[in-house]
């Protein structure tokens, strides 16, 4: 796909997001098949202290990989860990920063993009749908200094209101009355976040994340317990059996008890049965469909596997219900083509409007240098994959700078 053809469409259209857990990664771990694992596991209640230890297993897992990790307390003890040796490891803390600067990087990107772009009839909202329940973009908002809504509002206690979504922002010049539409991002996080707080019949900001604390707590002091070794070969039934071998206790409640109180759709195939009962996850997939109805809309996908059930239908109905919808994903490595296109249940990667668009960086190489010279430095720059700074740095950055440029000339 031609750079200049995503420049025309960033230019005319109405700009969606959604981001998956890839994107994150490599400080985050992705869910890898945690969440098959704890699909099957729930469709197949065996015996209780068994179905405790691998439920208590994956959990462990989940959070320690991916939960726990957002917690400054955490964050910082990774700061202080010296380097390795091998030039070619990074430690986590930079990884954590690295991850950091390509949500900025997109970020200022698309700022300076929604600024200058030449349609002053679309809106200069961006909306961000996500599946992840760390705080990446919000770190990344608030340290670019940008315009954002995460759907909170009020100071002493910040309270989650779905109808502080889609409003405007403007400025009035202080000498001649002039007011102009500033940017906003939306950031809509359709599996819950770990800053949320359930209060009675409310969701609150929670500054200090403190039920993820009490979680960790809880998980810290039930650390002799026994807890089964997960790998990709993992089955259900390899589990059960492993399970079966082990001294069983019945000292994982006070952990699982916790662990419920976090405000979020858990890692398994059936969170549509849980965001057809929480009214405020329905509510911002109803958001997320009807932003995708709306005539000339573009929608990148960064980071996400279409595994999550109810999002791929949504995406796929819109893709054929509305041919002025255009879909890019980002696939992060070439063989990630595939994958995504039997997810999906592509026929030839075509779906009926031909309005969505898979990118691999191979191809993306192939089509935007002049010449062998050309691909082989993209190469070298290790764009084999389509990480947030390579996404930045050949996409949003490269259109920022034609759209900056063609501003220039026109003045």
């Amino acid at each position: 796909m031609k750079i200049d053809y995503l420049k025309d469409l960033i230019q005319s259209c109405n700009i969606n997001f959604l981001i998956g857990s890839g994107t994150s990664n490599p400080y985050l771990s992705t869910l890898g098949n945690i969440e098959i694992l704890l699909t099957d596991l729930e469709r197949k209640k065996e015996n209780k202290n068994e179905y405790d230890l691998i439920k208590a297993s994956l959990f462990k897992i989940y959070c320690e990989n991916v939960i726990f990790r957002n917690l400054e307390q955490e964050i910082e003890k990774y700061s202080k860990v010296k380097s390795k040796k091998e030039e070619t490891k990074k430690t986590k803390y930079e990884e954590y920063l690295e991850v950091l600067s390509g949500y900025k990087n997109i970020l200022l990107s698309l700022n300076e993009i929604l600024l200058y772009r030449h349609n002053n009839l679309l809106t200069k909202q961006v909306n961000i749908f996500t599946t992840n329940i760390d705080l990446f973009l919000e770190k990344a908002l608030e340290k670019t200094g940008l315009e954002f809504n995460d759907g909170f509002k009020g100071r002493t206690t910040p309270i989650y209101d779905l109808s502080n979504f889609n409003k405007s922002y403007s400025k009035t010049s202080s000498h001649y009355d002039n007011i102009s539409e500033i940017p906003v991002f939306n950031l809509l996080k359709v599996h819950g976040s770990i800053n949320w707080k359930k209060q009675e019949n409310q969701i609150i900001h929670s500054t200090n994340l403190g039920q993820i604390v009490k979680t960790q707590k809880a998980l810290n002091k039930i650390a002799t317990e026994p807890f089964l070794t997960i790998s990709d070969n993992s089955t259900i039934e390899k589990l059960y059996e492993s399970a079966k071998e082990e001294e069983l206790s019945n000292n994982y409640s006070d952990f699982f008890n916790e662990y419920d109180k976090i405000p979020i759709v858990n890692p398994t195939k059936e969170k549509f049965e849980r965001t057809i009962f929480e009214e405020e996850y329905y509510e911002l997939l109803r958001i997320y469909a009807n932003s995708l109805e709306k005539e000339n809309t573009l929608l990148f996908v960064m980071g996400f596997s279409f595994a999550d059930e109810h999002i791929k239908k949504i995406t796929i109905r819109a893709a054929k219900s509305n041919p002025t919808l255009q879909i890019i994903i980002f696939a992060f490595k070439d063989e990630e083509v595939i994958k995504i296109e039997k997810e999906l249940g592509l026929n030839d990667g075509i779906v009926g409007n031909h309005n969505l668009k898979i990118i691999s960086p191979s191809n993306f190489i192939e089509a935007n240098s002049e010449n062998d010279e050309g691909k082989e430095k993209r190469m070298k720059d290790n764009l084999t994959v389509f990480n947030s700074k390579n996404i930045n740095n050949e996409v949003f950055e490269v259109v920022k700078n034609m759209v900056r440029n063609s501003n220039k000339k026109k003045r």
